[in-house]
């Protein structure tokens, strides 16, 4: 018989798994804690006991780290295409490329909680990726930011073909090509 703290934390990993994917189908807004609970087949009041709330569900939920690389590693004139490399692997990835999905798609929908926490996630760990790049590096970390993002919309929320048929590695040279003129410009 499994324990006490055992279950819960198989409770609780099942809620978080029943979220993610209801919140990724039908936005914060539209996902109920009783759907929630149904999809993980436990009561909705576990939901509130585990969480407190929807939104602090949600926010665990799309609980994300970038995991960057160490940009003192990467040759300044290859920083734009490894860092578009990432981000293609990352958005297509299951568990921080589901989250990220979730924000982008709940910040399109849902307004302002979501979009607050996409800038969070950004300016946290994209704008120390680019410290070093001059006094401007939040102009260039936000600017990097929106063409990732931008990437990632049309891709994943919008469905423009040609990016959905692009494969990883021409997304990446194409976006990384983007990137890196922002790193380099003036």
């Amino acid at each position: 018989m499994p324990s006490p703290t055992e279950k819960g934390r198989r409770s609780r990993a099942s809620i978080l798994r029943a979220a993610a994917e209801r919140f990724e189908a039908d936005g914060f807004e539209k996902t109920t804690v009783r759907a929630i609970a149904k999809d993980a087949a436990i009561d909705a009041a576990m939901i509130i006991r585990y969480f407190g709330s929807k939104e602090a569900l949600f926010l665990e939920a799309t609980s994300i780290e970038l995991d960057l690389p160490e940009m003192h590693a990467v040759p300044h004139g290859e920083l734009g295409h490894v860092l578009a490399r990432h981000a293609v692997s990352l958005w297509n990835s299951e568990t921080p490329g589901r989250a990220l999905r979730i924000l982008l798609r709940a910040s399109a929908q849902d307004g302002q909680g979501a979009a607050a926490r996409v800038r969070s996630v950004f300016a946290a760990q994209v704008l120390p990726f680019l410290s070093q790049e001059g006094s401007d590096a939040a102009v260039r970390a936000s600017l990097i930011s929106s063409q990732i993002l931008g990437y990632a919309f049309g891709r994943y929320v919008i469905g423009f073909d040609p990016l959905v048929d692009l494969g990883d590695e021409e997304a990446a040279n194409r976006l990384g090509a983007a990137l890196q003129a922002v790193i380099d410009a003036p």
